[in-house]
This record gives structure tokens, sequence and C-alpha cells, in this order.
């Protein structure tokens, strides 16, 4: 099946035209659901066993943050996210946000299938917030991610509008950002950081992608990690690695044997 091409946007000097746009997103979530409508589950998304989350998992009906320490790595982390909310996903982005881009045939190595994809671009910024919350509230749609912009200010009332819409339509929301060290106050139920981690096997660039996963704030939860994580994409599954012991550990050992 083939991905349905993304909404053109606005010209600069255009004005949005809303209804338009949203019933074309409408019609477009509606043909990949077949009936309409998806099936949420209550059950949260899970990430990887053995992070402790609150709830076991990330909360559905809920906004979560990701600051990406590299592009690449968030945005895959993301696709996993999105692929296990198990429907329609939206990825919006702004003009603004070129190094967040979406590239289909690699989301798909992160589960995340071109047939379950709707792509939006939205020339300016508060376009793309406004499409966010629309898919949002969307009974149709599973999950949505919306990829800021370098200089986009997300505060903290546009973060609880889009809470809010979640919460209406029962979706999994994701904001991906580049990381900075003096994030705005937000109402997102997590923040995560993700970076990159060198892969363990050789090649060039055929072995598991791995990850390093840090949760900064956690509704009702705690922060924690670093973790490292292994994506398996032949199994689907993300794997936490253990803990390597501490090298002061392993001298003392050492001189006690």
């Amino acid at each position: 099946m083939q991905p349905p091409p993304p909404l053109p946007a606005p010209p600069d000097s255009a004005p949005l035209d809303q209804p338009t746009v949203l019933a074309a997103l409408r019609a477009r979530v509606a043909r990949l659901e077949g009936v309409g409508r998806a099936r949420h589950g209550t059950d949260p998304i899970p990430v990887a066993e053995g992070i402790p989350l609150p709830g076991g998992g990330l909360a559905r009906a809920a906004m979560h943050e990701v600051a990406a320490v590299s592009p690449g790595a968030a945005a895959a982390f993301c696709a996993v996210l999105l692929a296990r909310s198990g429907g329609t996903v939206l990825w919006i982005a702004a003009g603004g946000s070129e190094g967040l881009q979406a590239w289909p045939p690699g989301l798909a190595r992160c589960g995340l299938s071109p047939a379950n994809l709707v792509l939006v671009r939205a020339e300016r910024w508060a376009d793309a917030l406004w499409a966010m919350e629309e898919a949002l509230r969307c009974p149709a749609v599973t999950g949505a991610l919306l990829v800021a912009e370098d200089t986009a200010r997300l505060d903290l009332t546009a973060t609880r509008r889009l809470q809010l819409a979640a919460e209406t339509g029962g979706a999994l929301g994701l904001v991906l950002r580049r990381d900075a060290p003096n994030p705005d106050p937000s109402a997102a139920a997590s923040h995560w950081r993700v970076g990159p981690l060198p892969s363990g096997g050789a090649g060039h660039g055929l072995a598991d992608p791995r990850w390093q996963l840090e949760l900064l704030r956690a509704r009702g939860g705690r922060p924690g990690g670093p973790w490292a994580v292994t994506w398996r994409a032949s199994s689907g599954t993300l794997d936490l690695e253990e803990a390597e012991a501490p090298v002061v550990e392993t001298r003392r050992a050492r001189r006690g044997r």
C-alpha cells in the first residue's frame, strides 16, 4: 500500500484554510482506518522492560516531550513509540525544522509502517501547532508527533492545550525538539532526552542501533537513567542493556583476590 502524499502547504502569502485542511486530514485518516475510528487501548505504551515508569509505560491520552541530543536517534525512538500506539499516526513538522524531518524508510525500520503514517508539513509554526491539536482530538488517531522548530516557543499554555486535546481524543502525543539547557515550562506528562550510542556490531550501519534514554521528568514518578537500550528491528523489541560494573569496583575486587 502506497503511503498518502503529504498535505500541500499554503504559500507564505496565503492564510491557512483550516476547515479544508481539517476535512482532508479526517478523510485520509478515515481511509487508513477503514471504519473511520480507531480502537484506543487503555494500557500504557511500553518502552523497554526494566525501565521504571508510572503505570509501566508511557501513558496514552497524554502529551510527552522528547529532547533530541541527536535528531536521528530521537526520531527513531519516537517512531517506535508511535508504532506501538496501534493505529494511524500523524507526523507534523514546521518549515524551519529541517534536521528533524521524517524519513519514511527509516521510520519503517523502527516499526512505523508507511501505511499507517500521515505526513503533514506546515510552513508556519502556528499552523503546525494547530494541526497537532486537531490531530490529538481526532478519535481515529492513535498517536501524533509535532516537530518543534528550533526557534519556536512552546509555552505552558500551548502544552496545556495539547495535553487537553490528547485527553479528549485518547491519543499518544509526542513533541520532538532539540535538546536545550533551559527548556520552557511544560504541561507534558513526561520529558525525555535521547541520544545515540556507538553500535556494538561490525559493518557499516547494519548493526542494531543503540540509544541512551534519560527520563528528566515524569508526572507521578521520578526522573531516571541514563539507560542504554538497543532496538532490535527483527523482533520489534527495545532491549535494556545491563549496566556495566564501575571501574573502581572492579579494581577493588582484583585487590581482594
